[in-house]
């Protein structure tokens, strides 16, 4: 489950069928909790085998079926070591992860590379009858992030009026546009 969600693209090669919406709440230099819920269409899950691990109980995750949809929610809390490289799974590339880094002072820097990872899906590799037909099929899609904290220092999300959380909504699409349109890496500067 959290591969899915700190690893984009691969939420991305499923995103035709994946809603997100994570918020990731920074408790101490070196503890967070992640809640949130990844949904995709019950006839996706379905064509994939139930796969297990799109909702691991192990992860914090409950699986709720219905006839249209397939939700997981998820509710954990760990070391940033746990909530970004889960045990058992295979860390992507470094520049295509997100980080959670301690800076000292009660002051932690959370960074997804939302940029890279568009470069990522344009790249000279991409199919671009391959990439037209999944942008048509994300058309309206979003991902919700949100980190928070005590106090949001510094965002290149919105930073709620309290300053204790800030936010991004991605239109999925946006990952097929020109570089030049691509999203902002999300990174904020959050206090605990």
């Amino acid at each position: 489950m959290r591969k899915i969600l700190f690893t984009l693209p691969a939420a991305l090669a499923l995103s035709a069928c994946i809603e997100v919406d994570l918020s990731l709440e920074v408790i101490d230099e070196d503890t967070a909790r992640m809640t949130g819920f990844m949904q995709m269409q019950r006839q996706f899950f379905d064509m994939s085998g139930g796969d297990a691990s799109f909702c691991d109980e192990d992860d914090g995750g409950t699986l709720t079926l219905t006839d249209t949809h397939a939700r997981c929610d998820f509710d954990q809390t760990g070391t940033y070591a746990e909530i970004m490289n889960p045990e058992g799974v295979d860390a992507p590339d470094d520049d295509m992860q997100g980080s959670i880094t301690y800076l000292g002072n009660n002051r932690t820097q959370v960074l997804l590379p939302l940029s890279t990872i568009a470069e990522d899906m344009a790249g000279d590799d991409a199919d671009p009858a391959m990439m037209a037909m999944m942008r048509q099929m994300l058309a309206g899609m979003s991902i919700n992030l949100s980190v928070t904290g005590a106090r949001i220092e510094s965002s290149s999300g919105v930073i709620s009026e309290d300053g204790t959380r800030a936010s991004i909504t991605l239109d999925v699409d946006s990952y097929f546009a020109p570089a030049a349109e691509a999203p902002v890496d999300f990174d904020t500067i959050v206090e605990f």
